[in-house]
C-alpha cells in the first residue's frame, strides 16, 4: 500500500472509531496496535509495546506531575481570588480596568499553573459575574476570559510544552525557556488592545464608581504587592532561573516549585490535610491522562516509521517544496486546519510525528519552530467549532451570554495569535534569545 493510501486510511479510520466515543488516546492505541499486528505479527506487537513504554520512561516526562500540582495548590487554596482582589487594588483608572486585571491574573497563574481550560474556568467564575454587572461588552468580557486562559498554554511551565518537547524528541528546558519572550509579548498585545479598544469605544466597558476612586496609598500598594504578588513572582523566577542557571533539571525546579506553593499554602494558613489529598489526586489523575496521550502518540509515531510514511512524507516534501519559509508556513496552515476540528493534544499526536523529520531535513531550528507551532496551536483554542475554551467559557456563562458572543470576543485575539506567530516567524530572535545562554 502507498504511504499516502496507508495515511488516508489509517486517519480515516481513527476518525470513525472517535465517532464511536472512543477516547482519542484509546483510539489511537487501537489503530497503531492493529496496524503493526497486521504488519509484523506478534512480535511487532511485543516491539510496539516496548517502544511505548521506553517513550514512557522518558526522563523529559517527569516534570509534569510536579507543575500540576503546584496549579492545583493555587486553585484549591483560594490564593486565586486572594491575588485577583490584590490586582484590583492595584490597577485603577485604566480602560477596561477588569479586563486588563483579569489578562494580568492569567498571566500570573499561567506561569504557575500550565492549564488553560483550567484558567478560563477559573477566570470566567471569578470575574464573569462582575464583569456583567458593571455592564461590560459581553464580547469583551468572553474575549479578555478566555485569552487570558490560552497563555497558560504559551507562557511557561505548560503541560503542553513539555507533550510537546516529549513528542518532538525537543529539550523540554530549551522550550519553556524560549516560551518566556513570545509568552510575555502575547500578553503585552492582549493588554494594548483591551486598552485601546476601550479607550476608542468606551461603551465597551463603562467606567463605574470603584473605578473612579481615589489611588491607594504608595505604602498600601507596596504591602499589596509585597504580600500577595511578588511570592508568586518569586516561585515562577527561581523555577525558571533554576532550569536557565543550569542550576537544575526542569524535574528539580518543577519539584522545587511544587513544594514552594505547599510553603506558601500554608503561610496563608490554606495549607490541610484534605488540600494535600486533593491536589496530589487532581495530579495523577491529570498525569494518567497526559502519559495516555504521550504513549498512544508514541505507538503512532513507531507505525508511521514502520510503514515508511515519514520517510517518504520528508522525500515528497523536500522534492516539491524548496523553502523552509513556504515549509514552516505550510505546516502551521495545516495546525490551524486541524485546530478547527481537533483539541490541542490530538494535533501533536498527529502533526509532530510526521513534522519534526520534514524540520529536521530542512535544517529548521526545532525550537523556533516549536514556539510557532505552539501559538497556533493556542488559537486552536478559540476557533468553532472545536475550541474547548469557547465550550468551557460557555459552561461558566449564564444563559444571556450566547455561543455567538463568545465566538466574536475571541476574534480580535486570535488575530493576535496569528500576529504574534508571524513576529516569531520574522524575529527568530524573539524565541532564540534566551536559549542561545543555556
Amino acid at each position: 500500500m502507498e504511504w499516502s493510501t496507508f495515511l488516508l486510511v489509517f486517519l480515516g479510520g481513527l476518525v470513525l472509531v472517535m465517532f464511536t466515543g472512543l477516547p482519542i488516546s484509546f483510539s489511537f492505541f487501537l489503530l497503531s496496535g492493529i496496524t503493526i499486528f497486521a504488519l509484523l505479527g506478534n512480535g511487532g506487537l511485543i516491539q510496539w509495546i516496548l517502544g511505548i513504554q521506553s517513550q514512557l520512561c522518558n526522563f523529559n516526562f517527569t516534570p509534569i506531575p510536579f507543575f500540576v500540582i503546584m496549579g492545583e495548590v493555587f486553585f484549591r487554596s483560594g490564593i486565586v481570588t486572594r491575588t485577583m482582589t490584590a490586582l484590583s487594588k492595584l490597577v485603577r483608572k485604566v480602560p477596561g480596568r477588569l479586563s486588563v486585571i483579569t489578562m494580568a491574573g492569567g498571566g500570573i497563574f499561567a506561569a504557575l499553573s500550565g492549564s488553560s481550560l483550567a484558567n478560563t474556568a477559573m477566570f470566567g467564575s471569578l470575574m464573569l459575574p462582575e464583569m456583567e454587572r458593571r455592564g461590560y461588552s459581553k464580547e469583551l468580557t468572553t474575549g479578555s476570559i478566555i485569552a487570558s486562559g490560552g497563555l497558560a498554554m504559551v507562557i511557561p511551565p505548560s503541560n503542553l510544552i513539555i507533550m510537546l518537547g516529549g513528542i518532538a524528541e525537543i529539550s523540554v528546558s530549551k522550550i519553556l525557556i524560549a516560551a518566556i519572550v513570545p509568552g510575555i509579548l502575547l500578553m503585552a498585545l492582549y493588554f494594548a488592545y483591551i486598552i485601546i479598544a476601550c479607550i476608542r469605544k468606551p461603551s465597551l466597558a463603562p467606567v463605574s464608581a470603584e473605578d473612579e476612586t481615589d489611588e491607594l496609598s504608595t505604602a498600601v500598594k507596596v504591602k499589596t504587592v509585597f504580600k500577595d504578588i511578588v511570592p508568586l513572582i518569586f516561585i515562577f523566577l527561581v523555577v525558571i532561573g533554576t532550569i536557565f542557571s543550569g542550576i537544575g533539571t526542569a524535574t528539580e525546579a518543577a519539584a522545587f516549585g511544587a513544594v514552594a506553593s505547599y510553603i506558601l499554602a500554608a503561610a496563608y494558613k490554606k495549607f490541610n490535610f484534605k488540600l494535600l489529598t486533593d491536589t496530589l489526586i487532581g495530579s495523577l489523575k491529570t498525569t494518567g491522562m497526559l502519559m495516555l496521550i504521550i504513549g498512544s502518540s508514541s505507538g503512532f509515531s513507531q507505525v508511521l516509521s514502520i510503514t515508511g510514511t515519514s520517510r517518504e512524507a520528508v522525500i515528497v516534501v523536500t522534492s516539491l517544496i524548496h523553502s523552509p519559509t513556504l515549509v514552516i508556513f505550510t505546516m502551521l496552515a495545516i495546525v490551524f486546519i486541524l485546530g478547527l476540528f481537533l483539541e490541542e493534544a490530538s494535533i501533536m499526536m498527529v502533526s509532530l510525528p510526521l513534522f519534526m523529520p520534514i524540520v529536521h531535513a530542512f535544517g529548521i531550528n526545532d525550537i523556533w519552530f516549536a514556539i510557532m507551532f505552539l501559538i497556533i496551536l493556542e488559537s486552536g483554542l478559540f476557533t468553532p467549532p472545536v475550541g474547548m475554551s469557547l465550550f468551557v467559557m460557555k459552561s461558566v456563562s449564564p444563559p444571556s451570554i450566547t455561543m455567538n458572543h463568545i465566538i466574536r470576543g475571541v476574534v480580535p485575539f486570535f488575530i493576535i495569535d496569528v500576529a504574534a506567530a508571524l513576529l516569531v516567524a520574522v524575529i527568530p530572535a524573539i524565541a532564540l534569545f534566551l536559549p542561545s545562554y543555556l
